[in-house]
Order: C-alpha cells, then sequence, then structure tokens
C-alpha cells in the first residue's frame, strides 16, 4: 500500500495532524506573507480536504490539482494527492505524488511513511527500507512514529538478512500491512474496502484452522457490506462446518 491529518483517505500517521494548514516558509526557515496565489492554493486544499472527508476522492483530487497548479512549490498538496491516487489504486501515481513530496520539503515526515508504506506494499523492502530510515532519522526521539519506524527497520533487517525467523517476520509485515490498510478504509468511511480487509482475514484464519475467528470477521465484513453474496456464501460454509465438528 499507505500518511494526512483529519484527511480520510490519509495514511495513518497523517492522523495525528501532520496535515493542518502549514505556514509558508522560505529557504532560511522564516515565515513569509503568502501571495495571493499561495492564499488561493491552500484554499483549494482546503476544499480537496472536506471532499476527501465526504469520501468524495474524485473532486478531491481535482481541488488538489488545482492547488499544486496555482503553486507547483505547494509540498504538502503533493503528499495529499498520493494519498487519494492509492486510494483510487493508482499506485504509480501515488508514488510520484509521494517522492515530488519528499522532494520539495526534504523534511516532510508524513511522505516519508507513505513512501515505506507504499513499497512494503509493493513488496519492494529495499526500498521501503530506506524510507523507514530517513523518517526514523528525522523524526524527534519521543514521537511514537519515529518508533515505529524504527520497529520496521528492524523487521525489514530480518527479512532480508534471511534470518531463520523470515517466514514470522513476513507474517508480520503482512499484518501490519493489514492493519494500516483497514485503519485507512475506515478513515476514509470506505465501507466496502474495509469489508474486504475483514473478509481477507476471515479466508486466512480460516486457512490456518481458526473457524471462529474466521467466523466473526466475516461477520464483521457482512455488516460493513451486506449486498456481497461471497461473503454470505462464506459465513453459510463456516456455520455449517462447525456445526458439523461439534
Amino acid at each position: 500500500m499507505l500518511v494526512s491529518c483529519c484527511a480520510a483517505f490519509a495514511g495513518i500517521e497523517e492522523t495525528t495532524g501532520t496535515l493542518k494548514s502549514q505556514p509558508y516558509k522560505d529557504k532560511s526557515g522564516q515565515k513569509n506573507k503568502l501571495s495571493e496565489t499561495q492564499a488561493m492554493a491552500r484554499e483549494y486544499r482546503e476544499q480537496g480536504l472536506a471532499f476527501q472527508r465526504q469520501g468524495d476522492p474524485v473532486t478531491a483530487l481535482s481541488f488538489y490539482q488545482k492547488a499544486v497548479e496555482l503553486d507547483p512549490a505547494y509540498a504538502v498538496v503533493y503528499n495529499d494527492l498520493g494519498v487519494v491516487y492509492e486510494a483510487m489504486r493508482f499506485i504509480d501515481r501515488a508514488e510520484e505524488s509521494y517522492l515530488k513530496a519528499v522532494k520539495l520539503d526534504p523534511e516532510y515526515l508524513s511522505a516519508y511513511t507513505n513512501l515505506a508504506l507504499l513499497y512494503e506494499n509493493k513488496r519492494d523492502l529495499e526500498k521501503a527500507e530506506s524510507f523507514w530510515k530517513k523518517r526514523a532519522e528525522l523524526g524527534i526521539s519521543d514521537d511514537p512514529w519515529t518508533e515505529k519506524a524504527r520497529a520496521r527497520l528492524k523487521d525489514i533487517y530480518s527479512v532480508l538478512s534471511a534470518n531463520p525467523a523470515e517466514d514470522q517476520r513476513e507474517q508480520e509485515v503482512v499484518s501490519f500491512l493489514s492493519e494500516v490498510e483497514s485503519k485507512k478504509s475506515l478513515l476514509r468511511g470506505d465501507k466496502k474496502a474495509l469489508s474486504k480487509d475483514y473478509f481477507e482475514k476471515a479466508r486466512r484464519l480460516y486457512q490456518k484452522g481458526d473457524a471462529l475467528s474466521a467466523w466473526k470477521q466475516a461477520s464483521d465484513a457482512s455488516q460493513l457490506d451486506p449486498s456481497n453474496t461471497e461473503i454470505k456464501d462464506f459465513i453459510d460454509k463456516l456455520q455449517e462446518r462447525m456445526l458439523l465438528s461439534r
């Protein structure tokens, strides 16, 4: 997969507040008054966030695009674009947008997290490692996401080093990514996407022989997407087998 504050499609770090409007600074770090065009770009971004919260990625995308047209150096909006593109499954565009964000602002932490998560989803652990490392280096020591980045680095190092515990670490990576995707789906109000996540967990649990936990996950999935007949059929089969096993 997938980071924005108060933003519905946000990657999970961004739920902490990193996408609130930020003051404009020049290269020396001094705050400058926004130009009329820059101010308008920020208004477009706020409108984009509003539509994003409402679960309308297409309209949100159009406002973010207007914002970067007016202010091409507005790094935060490129991260916003990446979040929306990733939610819409346009992974290449999401990657380009996140990379643009860190190019414009090399200290923009959320974009590093989003890139690390995106590369984990693509199973490109070498790139994921590099961006988690950057996130860990730039973050303050008591920041929970700095600690999370360090933990992810340890997991990735274990996998890449062909450690005997590789399979376990790999499963931890998969579980973490599933958790991330579930939180993203919940934040953006995407019930069908969240239902899909629960259903996939249910099938994995069933394959491991844990029918009861699988049934619970599948039931949650069905409540989120009542029209999904595949989930209903899965639940029916589970219930039949659970009854037969008694």
